[in-house]
């Protein structure tokens, strides 16, 4: 082991980075070197920066928080927003739902007539934004640990506000003109679009939450990667989901579909955390000190500064 600690001190030496960063030089040019070991080292890299963001943890977190947010947020929009789908319907069409299963989907995700208006009250409005609070700041500290960024207190606050405020926006303008789009296209062209699209939301979803302390350019990895993650695992959930949830209803009733929905969910969170994980280090923050805590001390009166990342 203390060999193995002096070699990481030693790499650390030579690229001038403070010893508990050993990775840091990985940036750096280093004349001499091969592209398979810069391709090796590349990938230490990412794996630490995976480590260090406590993948697991992050991605099931990030997977319950969407699901306490997500299933009431479609249960009022189906029961107030004119012309919405509610949540079985919406189910329905995500995974191509059929048959028995989307029957069962139908029976448990529709309320009786005129139930959710009288049942909706402020108090569940106040506990339902809270809960997509708590996603945005979930979120939010993913793309500060990835990029080694410290928390900013009510000003991370003022950013989901934003956040939330983009997604409302981009679903309620620019989500039926993609749908259209999709359906009126083929299937290359309707792939192109769906990666087009959601490298767009992907590239401004961490801008905004990180509330510009990272460049536009040094998220383009992360954007481009989240996008290929979140559109393969869409291609994906078509195939698996129908399956997955009739065979949990069969197990465990109705609360077997709330259990799929879940992992499913939980999957967006390990494509989530890995692609900004990975996707920090593509764009450079290998090479920097981790922002210092005094600087973005929590509840301060003033935003700190932007550092010139």
């Amino acid at each position: 082991m203390r060999l193995v600690q002096r070699a990481k001190e030693l790499l650390a030496f030579r690229s001038g980075a403070a010893p508990g960063e050993p990775l840091a030089w990985l940036s750096r040019p280093i004349a001499g070197r091969t592209v398979p070991a810069r391709a090796v080292e590349l990938i230490r890299a990412c794996v630490d920066r995976v480590v260090r963001i406590q993948f697991v943890d992050r991605s099931i977190a990030l997977g319950s928080l969407a699901f306490t947010a997500l299933v009431p947020l479609l249960v009022i929009i189906g029961a107030y927003a004119p012309g919405a789908d509610g949540i079985a319907t919406t189910l329905i069409d995500r995974f191509e739902l059929d048959g028995a299963t989307a029957e069962l989907v139908q029976q448990v995700f529709t309320p009786p007539s005129g139930s959710t208006e009288g049942a909706i009250s402020v108090l569940g409005v106040l506990l339902l934004f809270g809960s997509a609070l708590s996603f945005t700041r979930g979120l939010q500290r993913l793309y500060e640990l990835s990029w080694r960024l410290q928390a900013r207190g009510w000003f991370g606050t003022v950013a989901g506000l934003k956040w939330l405020a983009m997604v409302v926006l981009w679903f309620g303008v620019f989500g039926s003109v993609r749908t259209w789009l999709l359906d009126h296209t083929g299937p290359l062209i309707s792939l192109i679009i769906a990666l087009g699209s959601g490298a767009v939301l992907w590239l401004f979803t961490p801008y905004i939450l990180l509330a510009g302390r990272v460049r536009w350019r040094r998220l383009l990895p992360t954007a481009l990667l989240t996008s290929i993650g979140m559109t393969g695992l869409s291609i994906g959930s078509v195939v698996y989901m129908p399956g997955a949830i009739a065979e949990s209803a069969d197990r465990y009733g109705s609360i077997g579909i709330a259990i799929a929905i879940v992992s499913w969910l939980v999957g967006i969170g390990f494509v989530l955390s890995a692609c900004a994980a990975v996707g920090a280090v593509l764009g450079g923050e290998i090479d920097r000190a981790p922002e210092p805590a005094s600087a973005t001390a929590a509840g301060s009166a003033t935003p700190p500064p932007r550092p010139d990342r």
